[in-house]
């Protein structure tokens, strides 16, 4: 019948998504102690949705808000029920109660119980009553219940009655049709909806069953049958009883070697295989949909994942308007989402099981017919080979060469689906001419989608394969082998190998020494040349400009980038940002030049030179290129270009978030660009105070990614090293380093172009270690930069800035603070200024110039700064707070204050109250005060404890 809600005595779990609706009861629990007057909350859900659990813990919240809360029934019908105060799920069951938490007792008794402790109790008391299940109770038993709830209006009572909907009787009858009686008696309001969970509600959930957070396969398999919590639970449980789960790395997995076990797809455009238990749970669900929109379903798992309602429509031979109630009802249930020209199932499992369904045969011809439908179409070359590459054997020509065409066209818009067609293609080709063709689109194909490995294994398999070949070869083979070395030599650059680069680009080019050249070969020479240090890509640079109209448009803009990074390097900035933006101009390279975009490198330079307006235009096609195109080198190539820009405008969560993809922790990612972003990381943690962490960076980039004299990112990784070693309070170090780069010209001027603010920094090391000498070569060098790039203003700001500190010129220093356009090099500028202020005397001036610095610091996040310019000014005298008030824990890492975690870090990476108090700016005294609060919140007594904590 019904029931009263009694409190399990099990332990229950957290309630997980439901937020929304324990903060509207909590809301109605205060309004009911106020008004002092009944109120109704009517919880309606469908089976599985977790009300029984909101339930058990609203009485819990009452319970914490003093309520008295009815959470028993007694075994005879003339007691009352008992009450709780307190939290729920502390009370053992009353006599009779169900395990699951509930009774089942007469209704005349749970009325007559229910009455008789609203009469017991005084009218004055706060009370819940919770009542669940309301829609298996009969008319009289709802009729007296409404009739109950409205005689105590007048007490400060909230009733919480819950009950499932029951679609075959639309409006539920005769809940709602009781249910309304209420209304105009007494305030009544629903909960909100118990919908689907999401996001890390869902994930909480699936780790509450497991034991560990979800890994994504586990966790896609959840969100396909996240109808409702219940059916996730019923999931998870099966595939635990089935012992398909296991935990790996402090993450709950499918078992290795279970089908979906492993994220990466299966085929040509085909999802993982999922569990049985999964797809049985699917199965039983898809058999309560109408026929026509089964059928619909199935033959939109053999289109695939998107497809249009236009090919649907024609596989079904129906008018579009016959799709309109199948698409109906499988977007309501979850199985379909809507975007604005097609439609997709919602998840891959699903997507799987459906395809699951149809029998092979059957799916096989349909695949076929769906590829003749698709190529009567302008653009359904692509999706018929899709179909094709399934079904196709190795007698049928016409469907292979539909493959190889399908895979060219696809190489922009979805290189991984490319690379899968062209080497299902290979395998089914007969002649070696043709393999050789569609191992160069394969090859360029997963060079795109950030398979480096895989590319260059392909093409010196092909090669080796080729060369077995009696000789002489067709030329027309030769010329396609040379073509294939030409974009192997791409892969190895971007693998950043440059040496094996230079000798593919050299063996392509000289097999077409009398005929064709490869775009790519030229391209990679050059750049593995410049990288290698050989003086061999100034020389072909120039002989490809003195006759541009003999070169494809991509080898005339490579052989730019190369000019400029020379015309970079001899200091001439203006020039190479103007050569970069003819290469640019001369329009967006062939699709088939995957490398050297000089968008890439102009962005780099203008970032450089702080023209961040026209820098963020220049990386806007990267960024649209990537946006489709989520785990491919086009992201990372993205993240790299970003990660700079934000750095220099001092955004430093989003520098760290594009520096991250950059590297490759969330998908593929570009060796020979990954060195930009590594030191983007490094910058952001010197930035934030973080040395430990800024050395690991620089340790990975130094170990993974050693760099030659040559290199472009040696001069930053010099910088930053030395940056570093001042950050440790080893002044003596940084300006070892310094000395060093200085007894270079060409190092020391490509080392004050990395930054703007880095000509005042060396000259700021070379006086704090008593080197005048060295601040003047530093001097010296901006001088002949700012005389030959008097239109750069960026160049022009540095030149003066370290002038000025370097003569201790005031009013020069001002000068120069207001023409820089970075941030960080404006902040450095105000704190520089205010110094001098402070050596003329001027304390005043001097004060309010390191407030201002330290704002601008605090602005950015620049923490470290920001503490530096706090420490001058605590020893003027001054103190300013530096922390805000936040609700915390009272232990744990979590109850840690900013302060007390930078602290906590340093510690336990063996440094001493001394060592830890001069990087973070302030007194032993107070180390060892944050340390004594750390072991107080962390439940230790010593700093062992706090490493091995710390480990």
């Amino acid at each position: 019948m019904w029931s009263i809600m009694v409190p399990n005595a099990r332990p229950l779990p957290p309630v997980r998504g439901r937020e929304r609706q324990l903060a509207q009861i909590s809301a109605n629990l205060h309004r009911v102690t106020g008004a002092r007057r009944s109120k109704v909350l009517l919880v309606e859900a469908a089976p599985g949705a977790g009300k029984t659990r909101l339930l058990l813990e609203a009485a819990a919240v009452a319970g914490r808000n003093g309520f008295a809360v009815v959470n028993g029934v007694p075994a005879t019908p003339d007691a009352t029920p008992k009450t709780a105060p307190a939290t729920a799920g502390t009370h053992a069951h009353a006599p009779g109660a169900a395990e699951g938490g509930f009774h089942s007792p007469s209704t005349p008794s749970a009325i007559e119980a229910v009455r008789a402790w609203l009469r017991n109790a005084q009218e004055n008391v706060r009370a819940v009553v919770v009542l669940d299940d309301l829609h298996l109770a009969n008319l009289p038993t709802l009729t007296a219940l409404c009739d109950l709830v409205a005689a105590v209006r007048g007490r400060p009572i909230l009733w919480l009655l819950a009950f499932t909907p029951d679609r075959d009787t639309m409006p539920y009858d005769p809940v709602q049709s009781c249910l309304a009686k209420l209304r105009g008696r007494l305030p009544v309001e629903p909960l909100h909806p118990l919908g689907p969970l999401s996001g890390d509600a869902l994930k909480h959930l699936v780790a509450d069953c497991t034991g560990a957070a979800p890994g994504p396969v586990l966790l896609a398999l959840a969100e396909s049958v996240n109808s409702t919590p219940g059916t996730v639970l019923e999931l998870l449980r099966g595939l635990m009883d089935d012992g398909d789960i296991c935990i790996v790395d402090g993450a709950s997995r499918l078992q290795p070697g279970l089908p979906g076990s492993a994220p990466a797809r299966v085929g040509v455009c085909v999802p993982a295989s999922v569990p049985e238990r999964f797809s049985a749970l699917i199965q039983q669900d898809l058999r309560s949909l109408s026929e026509p929109t089964l059928r619909a379903l199935r033959l939109a798992a053999v289109l695939g994942s998107p497809f249009t309602p236009e090919d649907l429509s024609a596989m079904l031979g129906e008018a579009p308007v016959g799709l309109l109630a199948a698409v109906d009802e499988a977007v309501g249930r979850g199985l379909l989402v809507c975007g604005e020209h097609d439609l997709a199932f919602r998840t891959e499992p699903i997507w799987r099981a459906l395809l699951d369904s149809v029998p092979p045969p059957v799916r096989a011809m349909l695949r076929r017919q769906a590829a003749e439908m698709l190529l009567s179409r302008p653009d359904g070359v692509e999706r018929a080979a899709l179909q094709l590459v399934h079904i196709a054997q190795p007698c049928n020509v016409r469907e292979l060469r539909i493959i190889a065409d399908g895979a060219q066209r696809l190489l922009a818009a979805d290189p991984s689906a490319a690379a899968s067609l062209a080497a299902r293609c290979m395998e089914l080709a007969p002649g070696q001419a043709d393999r050789v063709r569609l191992a160069k689109t394969a090859v360029e194909a997963f060079t795109r989608a950030g398979a480096l490995d895989r590319a260059i294994t392909l093409a010196r398999d092909t090669i080796d394969e080729a060369a077995r070949l009696a000789a002489p070869l067709p030329a027309a083979l030769a010329e396609d082998i040379a073509a294939l070395r030409g974009a192997s030599s791409t892969a190895l650059l971007l693998q950043g190998n440059a040496q094996s680069a230079r000798r593919a680009a050299r063996d392509a080019l000289a097999a077409h020494a009398c005929g064709f050249r490869s775009r790519e070969a030229v391209i990679t020479r050059l750049a593995a040349s410049y990288l290698t240090g050989d003086g061999a890509a100034a020389e072909l640079a120039r002989k490809i400009l003195s006759a541009p109209d003999r070169h494809p448009q991509a080898v005339h803009a490579g052989a730019l980038i190369f000019e400029a990074f020379g015309q970079w390097r001899d200091g001439r900035v203006g020039g190479a940002v103007g050569t970069l933006r003819k290469a640019v101009a001369l329009g967006r390279p062939d699709e088939d030049a995957q490398l050297l975009d000089p968008r890439w490198f102009l962005a780099f330079a203008l970032t450089r030179t702080g023209e961040y307006d026209e820098a963020a235009a220049a990386i806007q096609p990267s960024a649209r290129t990537a946006a489709p195109a989520e785990g491919t080198l086009a992201a990372a190539v993205a993240g790299v270009l970003r990660a700079p820009l934000h750095l220099a405008q001092g955004r430093l969560d989003d520098a760290e978030e594009a520096a991250r993809t950059g590297v490759g922790m969330d998908g593929p990612y570009v060796p020979v660009l990954a060195p930009q972003a590594w030191l983007v990381l490094a910058h952001v943690a010197l930035r934030r105070g973080a040395l430990t962490q800024a050395e690991d960076h620089i340790k990975t980039l130094e170990k993974d990614f050693p760099q030659p004299g040559s290199s472009p990112w040696q001069a930053a990784r010099l910088l930053l090293s030395a940056q570093l070693a001042e950050a440790r309070a080893d002044e003596c170090a940084a300006a070892q380093a310094l000395a060093e780069i200085g007894a270079h010209a060409d190092g020391l001027r490509l080392l004050v172009l990395e930054d703007p603010a880095a000509a005042a920094w060396c000259v700021r090391s070379a006086l704090a270690a008593d080197l005048p000498d060295l601040a003047r070569t530093v001097v010296d060098t901006t001088e002949r930069l700012r005389r030959h790039n008097r239109d750069v203003p960026a160049v022009l700001a540095a030149a003066a800035h370290a002038r000025a500190l370097a003569e201790g010129d005031v009013d020069a220093l001002a000068r120069a603070g207001r023409q820089h356009r970075s941030p960080w090099a404006r902040a450095a500028a105000v704190e520089d200024h205010a110094g001098l202020l402070l050596d003329g005397g001027d304390h005043e001036g001097a004060i309010s110039g390191l407030d201002r610095a330290m704002s601008a610091y605090g602005a950015l996040g620049g923490e470290r700064d920001a503490a530096r310019v706090r420490a001058r000014l605590r020893r003027l005298g001054v103190r300013r707070r530096h922390w805000t008030h936040a609700k915390r824990p009272v232990s744990g890492w979590e109850s840690l204050t900013k302060t007390e975690l930078k602290v906590a870090e340093l510690v336990a990476d063996g440094l001493t109250n001394q060592q830890t108090a001069r990087h973070l700016f302030i007194s032993p005294h107070t180390v060892g005060f944050h340390l004594r609060q750390i072991y107080r919140k962390l439940g230790i007594r010593s700093r062992t404890a706090l490493v091995r904590l710390k480990a």
